[in-house]
């Protein structure tokens, strides 16, 4: 399954680039937080763990072209940041994972009144790197540190392939300035590489809320 969702997306990709009438580059923000399983959020109540949404930078680029007047087939290669900011009853500091992606992003516009379009589509992402809070206590004094350590994806067993469904909408100002605003859901479970679980939920998924104002070479879409 995963294969073919990889497949499919980067012919999307690829037919989209070809073909495309209008390219533009975009920057913005990612308000990123992942979603637990239910056993794994059975966990996290009983320390009273809760996740809450980190922020992150995503820039990229995108290319376009019209298949007919209501509707445009667009393909964007992104670096985005996704991960969760947890926090602990009882402790004061966070605990942020945050991990780069490179996310391939094919869509549908479809639109909905003049400069307004509604979008949709798969994304799948590779991750590049990471960084994650650790936290040490001294034995010998009681004192805690907290520190920010870069992830092992194979060590922490971590799972570097995201894959799922992008909403949202756009809007194009002077056919030269897109804004874009929309949710990102994440169908893959980062937490796979641990093995198996026997029947219980301990999946981990990305999500998140972006905003991006990118600048369109040749039109708006």
């Amino acid at each position: 399954m995963k294969k073919l969702f990889t497949i499919l997306t980067l012919v999307a990709l690829t037919a989209t680039i070809s073909f495309a009438q209008t390219f533009g580059i975009k920057a913005g923000l990612n308000m990123a937080n992942t979603t637990n399983g239910s056993d794994l959020q059975e966990m996290y109540d009983a320390f009273e763990i809760k996740n809450n949404m980190m922020l992150g930078i995503s820039v990229g680029a995108t290319g376009s072209f019209e298949i007919s007047d209501l509707m445009n087939l667009s393909a964007e290669l992104n670096f985005t940041q996704k991960g969760t900011k947890a926090s602990m009853g009882g402790v004061d500091d966070d605990f942020v994972t945050k991990i780069n992606f490179i996310d391939i992003v094919p869509s549908a516009s479809f639109k909905i009144a003049e400069g307004f379009s509604a979008n949709v589509g798969p994304y799948i992402g590779f991750a590049l790197s990471g960084t994650q809070t650790v936290q040490e206590i001294d034995l010998i004094t009681g004192e805690t540190t907290t520190t920010s350590e870069a992830i092992d994806f194979e060590e922490d067993e971590i799972g570097t392939l995201d894959y799922g469904l992008n909403i949202g909408v756009s809007y194009v100002l002077n056919e030269m300035i897109a804004i874009n605003a929309g949710y990102s859901l994440g169908l893959a479970d980062l937490n796979a590489e641990g093995g198996e679980f026997d029947d219980e939920d301990y999946s981990q998924k990305t999500n998140g809320i972006y905003f991006s104002v990118g600048y369109l070479f040749g039109g708006g879409y």
